[in-house]
């Protein structure tokens, strides 16, 4: 055979391979990869999401009359058998108001009430960071995966929150102030004299949202103002006319582009 046929018959076979990596990797990122919590996911087990609106809370009832919260960016999976697990899987940020026995879990942390209470998570599956605070009656935090150093659980009370990390395997038990998640529950947002890089930081915990910023923020100024319950494009526009930014959504993410 010619060797010019040999490096054709190469050149061809090298596009073909090249030409289905490129497939699969499409078929991955379009819609082939694995469901949200896919290893914590129960085999023959149907889940209806429930999924959060973007730069804005969600509330809604369960069937057992346990009352979510979700944030911006975030889903909760029940699934066909809620009824006799009481089990739910998150990802992302919600508030959980319940009377009844109560397991959620995410790929970091899982929370577990055995009588009425009320308590907020907070556990990205993106992330290597989650945190869970409570905001009555009592709980119990443990990880999700096992530890080789610590699979201990801790017994959360009223002012208690546990913070944790995967990536270095750290759970650890701390106290927080109340008034910050009644804020949070009321919507109470506002802003005192907060640098603009701060509000937006902050802005992106409240919504559960990327935002990023692009341009010289020094000559803006500090954010003032309160936004009672408001979408975050609320609170944008608001903040637009009074500072000089554009901003854009773009897909689940924010571009603010400082003029």
């Amino acid at each position: 055979m010619p060797s010019n046929t040999k490096s054709s018959k190469w050149l061809y076979i090298i596009i073909v391979v090249i030409l289905c990596g490129t497939t699969t990797a499409m078929w991955y990122f379009k819609g082939g990869k694995k469901p949200a919590l896919a290893s914590f996911r129960e085999p023959q087990v149907n889940y209806t999401p429930h999924t959060g609106t973007q730069g804005a809370r969600t509330r809604f009832t369960l069937p057992d009359s346990t009352e979510v919260l979700l944030n911006g960016k975030s889903t909760v999976l029940v699934p066909d058998n809620y009824a006799q697990t009481h089990t739910l899987l998150l990802d992302g940020e919600a508030w959980f108001n319940t009377r009844h026995n109560l397991k959620v879990v995410t790929n970091i942390l899982t929370i577990t009430n055995t009588a009425p209470a009320a308590f907020r998570i907070r556990c990205f599956e993106v992330q290597q960071g989650a945190t869970a605070y409570l905001g009555s009656g009592t709980v119990l935090a443990a990880k999700s995966y096992h530890s080789t150093t610590d699979n201990q659980s801790e017994t959360l009370g009223i002012g208690n929150m546990v913070l944790a990390n995967k990536e270095i395997d750290l759970m650890e038990k701390e106290t927080y102030q109340p008034a910050e998640l009644e804020r949070w529950l009321k919507g109470e947002l506002s802003f005192a004299n907060v640098p603009f890089m701060n509000a937006m930081h902050t802005l992106e915990e409240w919504y559960g949202t990327e935002i990023y910023v692009e341009g010289n923020v020094s000559e803006l100024g500090n954010v003032n103002g309160e936004f009672p319950n408001q979408s975050l494009d609320q609170v944008l526009n608001t903040l637009r006319d009074k500072m000089r930014f554009t901003y854009q959504f773009k897909g689940d993410r924010v571009k603010v582009k400082v003029n």
